[in-house]
């Protein structure tokens, strides 16, 4: 049987950028899981790409900003707490992708992209209507999500085993705020990586700690 696994990037990636980053992890589940990469809907603004680089003190490769690729999955506003405007439309296209290439038996998100996935976890236990068949998830560089609608979506520990995936150098505002998400699953286990707020693309041992984390998932199905 093979396994499908749901992979949502980060703010203002896309999808192709964010499967060469999964490389090592797609080959290293070949035969096994398949991974599927839908793109966020929401184009974001190259202002607000900018000032997210500020914040987190990171760059992107030359020419990877502009029209057409950027996308999200929602856009927070800067009330506090935040506002998540557009995730009605960003779930509404996953459970369409549900319905044609899922169900899903795990979901593996980057950044915002594994706040996404946290929601679609948390919509699947809480809230009729909403399956979308996870089992299990890996959640990098995550936190718990900020939108007042959606906190009661957490207020029990959700069932699913999770895999926090967190950088040792992120700012600690952001370590504090994935330990949040960390306790928000019942099942969790914690992998800290040498790196700020990225993927560990550039450190394969721990690109295949978290490969070899989700083959143990998938063997157990």
């Amino acid at each position: 049987m093979t396994i499908k696994i749901l992979c949502l990037h980060g703010y203002a990636m896309n999808r192709d950028w964010f499967r060469q980053w999964l490389a090592p992890i797609e080959q290293a589940l070949a035969g096994k899981a398949r991974l599927i990469y839908p793109q966020g809907p929401i184009e974001a603004p190259e202002e607000e790409v900018l000032a997210m680089l500020d914040m987190f003190q990171v760059s992107m490769p030359d020419g990877s900003i502009g029209a057409g690729k950027n996308w999200c999955w929602y856009r927070a506003t800067t009330d506090k707490p935040p506002q998540y405007l557009f995730l009605d439309e960003t779930l509404k296209m996953l459970m369409r992708l549900c319905e044609t290439e899922g169900p899903f038996d795990a979901v593996l998100g980057w950044s915002q992209g594994a706040v996404m996935a946290a929601i679609m976890a948390g919509l699947q236990k809480q809230t009729p209507g909403y399956d979308f068949g996870l089992k299990w998830l890996v959640l990098c560089g995550g936190f718990l999500p900020g939108d007042e609608k959606i906190k009661n979506l957490f207020a029990e520990p959700l069932p699913y085993p999770s895999l926090h995936v967190v950088g040792k150098k992120e700012p600690e505002v952001m370590i504090r705020r994935g330990k949040k998400l960390h306790a928000a699953f019942a099942h969790a286990d914690w992998l800290d990586t040498p790196v700020g707020h990225l993927m560990p693309v550039k450190h394969p041992d721990y690109m295949k700690r978290i490969a070899d984390w989700m083959m143990a998932k998938c063997m157990a199905e």
